[in-house]
């Protein structure tokens, strides 16, 4: 049982901590501090909470997901908008983490769909290999990530220690690091709530994922304690990689002061990497910047560290193959608990499913190399997860199940109130794109306006 509670810990862990770890969370404990951590911890407990109750639901009733939404919940058509929820946070996450791989071997955003598709069909590959060592295969693929995570901080932060020699350079790279453990950072509400909405974005809520966990969790396995230690496993990795992007920050500040004064650097090159620090330094101190503005900050940092700085590389490729490797975790579980939802679904064999997910998610992926329509599925989570975590939930209210009715109420207002808010900054923003993909988040929504249809057809 020791051995299938670790498995079970690294597992839910390789799917928490994930690509939004590196490219939003940091924002936040750089911006806000101590203060900002400590209101993280709300968001987190409340989705600890949930995640322990959707586990729960499917671990005592010995249901799969859609026969509890369809005989105890009586709500067959949420699973039609988790699933779609599913394949958009797919798309999302692998075409991210298949850009930082593009960085590292320096090629262009057009290769990008490229490596997306081969790291799907790698994943849909390897699950395929797994066969009924799904569990012990993407429990070590996490560890792997984790140990990487870790030690790819330290390594950073030496580097950095070591590179960053000049005044300015050091001084502003000491403020971003005290800034992370500082309590004097003022808070902000717009700041706070996409902050808010990104811890529940981070922990993976929307997606249905964890009522499939549940399903063949042991009876015996005592969740708690595995959702105790990756509590504590997302709160160390949430600070390693605030404190890795600190660093890096730090680095990239040199190399752009170096570049200018260097004169084999032409002015339009320097003035390119003058650009990609001024965002990189609003990442670190425009707190109520929108998230889906600062994902892509992220990047800048090694087109300004190539060859200007010091082990360049190394630097590049610690900091490229720890996101990597944070977005392959989730993309694998993604997949495989994607597609037992659609094999349960559509009565589909493994395999077939398997590649169902996969062929979506890449075209998702795919679609995102032109930037409008990057923007428009960017957009969906930070406008609508807050409503599908809601949305989730509402099964455990049905009165079969044995979950404190009065504090799940508490909690879908909560995410109810976010989810508006967030709709309302995505719907009045200036840009098309953005008001777009609040309406495609809307349109996930629809399927539970036919759930009287559904329960009717079952009959």
């Amino acid at each position: 049982m020791r051995k299938i509670s670790f498995l079970m810990a690294f597992l839910i862990a390789g799917y928490v901590l994930g690509i939004w770890n590196f490219l939003v969370l940091p924002k936040y404990y750089i911006t806000f501090g101590l203060k900002g951590f400590l209101i993280s911890l709300l968001p987190m407990l409340v989705a600890m909470f949930l995640i322990y109750s959707e586990a729960e639901s499917t671990k005592k009733t010995r249901y799969l997901i859609y026969e509890l939404f369809f005989k105890i919940a009586r709500t067959p058509a949420l699973i039609f908008s988790l699933l779609m929820f599913l394949m958009i946070m797919l798309g999302v996450t692998t075409y991210y983490s298949s850009y930082g791989l593009a960085l590292i071997f320096g090629m262009g955003s057009g290769y990008i769909p490229i490596l997306a598709v081969g790291t799907i069909l790698l994943s849909v590959l390897m699950l395929i290999l797994a066969k009924g060592r799904t569990l012990e295969f993407i429990s070590v693929v996490s560890i792997l990530f984790v140990l990487f995570a870790l030690a790819s901080a330290f390594l950073i932060r030496n580097q950095a220690l070591s590179m960053v020699t000049a005044p300015q350079a050091v001084q502003y790279m000491n403020s971003a690091v005290s800034s992370i453990t500082s309590f004097d950072l003022s808070l902000t509400t717009r700041g706070v709530l996409f902050m808010v909405v990104s811890v529940f974005i981070s922990l993976g809520l929307g997606a249905g994922v964890y009522y499939v966990l549940g399903s063949f969790t042991p009876e015996e396995l005592n969740l708690r304690k595995v959702l105790a230690a990756v509590f504590v496993l997302q709160i160390i990795l949430s600070f390693a990689a605030a404190f890795t992007v600190a660093y890096s920050l730090g680095a990239a500040y040199q190399a752009y002061g170096e570049a200018f004064q260097n004169p084999n650097i032409p002015a339009d090159e320097s003035m390119k990497l003058f650009m990609k620090f001024n965002d990189l330094k609003d990442y670190a101190t425009n707190s109520d910047k929108s998230p889906m503005d600062s994902i892509e900050v992220f990047y800048s940092i090694p087109a300004v560290l190539r060859d200007n700085v010091p082990n360049d590389t190394t630097l590049i490729a610690l900091l490229m193959l720890s996101l990597y490797l944070a977005g392959l975790t989730t993309i694998i579980i993604l997949i495989e608990m994607g597609s037992q939802m659609l094999s349960e679904v559509m009565q589909l064999g493994r395999n077939p499913s398997l590649g169902f997910v996969g062929i979506l998610g890449m075209i998702v992926a795919g679609a995102m190399v032109v930037g409008d329509i990057r923007t428009m599925f960017v957009v969906v989570p930070f406008s609508v997860a807050a409503l599908m975590a809601a949305v989730e939930s509402y099964p455990l209210l049905s009165s079969e199940l044995t979950h404190n009715k009065a504090v799940v109420s508490a909690v879908m207002l909560l995410l109810f109130v976010s989810g508006l808010t967030t709709l309302y900054y995505s719907l009045t923003a200036p840009k098309m794109p953005v008001k777009i993909g609040a309406v495609l988040g809307l349109v996930l929504l629809v399927p539970v306006l036919m759930n009287g249809m559904l329960l009717k057809a079952r009959r």
